[in-house]
């Protein structure tokens, strides 16, 4: 997966041609529900938005944002320090509705055994987010106006993770919540980012595992196959 996102960064160019000429990333002072009807009503955003990409290349993009979401509300998810919560505040300040499943997803990510589960989670992937963020800004940068409209995109499924939560948000959602937890990471407190990408790091019995080509979990046995976790 994250090979193809190097091969997006490195040929992508500017092949998109974006549905607006003046895309307004959201800011931090605009109106959250101005912006979200005004840039964020059409049903498929990354096809509003890249109309010109082939099948392809709009699923790559598609999937880039979606790790960059993941990799900003699991932050959320885990209470990492400086982790933005700006959304989600301004909409109940303003009394504007907060999904139920978003707000359950909060409450359930501060309880055991879960919070070691999203904890577990957050730490085995940091390399994959990582690369996904590096990835995301080095597209953006690579045409203006596409990396305004990548901005706008990733702001309006932030916006609209909270409004009625992301389904790609809940499939990782649904994907922690039914690892099986190693006895030794049952009790972690602390996010850190020891754990790293490659497949040796992925062992079984180390109680790692990481991403498939499909969102799926794995880890690697003792005889070197892939074990991916059921849910």
């Amino acid at each position: 997966m994250f090979r193809m996102l190097v091969f997006l960064v490195a040929t992508f160019g500017a092949v998109a041609n974006v549905h607006a000429d003046n895309v307004s990333p959201w800011e931090p002072d605009q109106d959250i529900e101005l912006f979200y009807t005004e840039y964020c009503s059409a049903p498929n955003l990354e096809k509003h938005f890249f109309p010109s990409l082939d099948p392809k290349q709009l699923a790559g993009i598609t999937r880039l944002i979606s790790e960059v979401l993941w990799a900003d509300i699991s932050e959320d998810l885990v209470g990492r320090q400086g982790a933005s919560t700006k959304v989600v505040d301004r909409l109940r300040a303003l009394g504007h509705p907060v999904a139920p499943a978003f707000t359950d997803v909060l409450h359930q990510a501060t309880q055991e055994p879960m919070r070691s589960k999203y904890v577990f989670a957050y730490n085995a992937n940091v390399d994959q987010r990582d690369y996904a963020i590096e990835a995301f800004g080095k597209l953006g940068k690579s045409d203006a106006q596409l990396g305004g409209a990548m901005v706008a995109v990733f702001e309006c499924r932030i916006i609209r993770n909270v409004k009625t939560m992301d389904p790609f948000v809940a499939r990782r959602v649904g994907q922690i919540k039914a690892i099986s937890l190693p006895k030794t990471a049952t009790r972690l407190n602390n996010v850190s980012s020891g754990n790293g990408y490659s497949e040796r790091d992925c062992s079984c019995g180390g109680g790692n595992f990481c991403y498939g080509p499909r969102g799926g979990h794995y880890c690697i046995t003792s005889g070197g196959k892939k074990a991916y976790v059921k849910h």
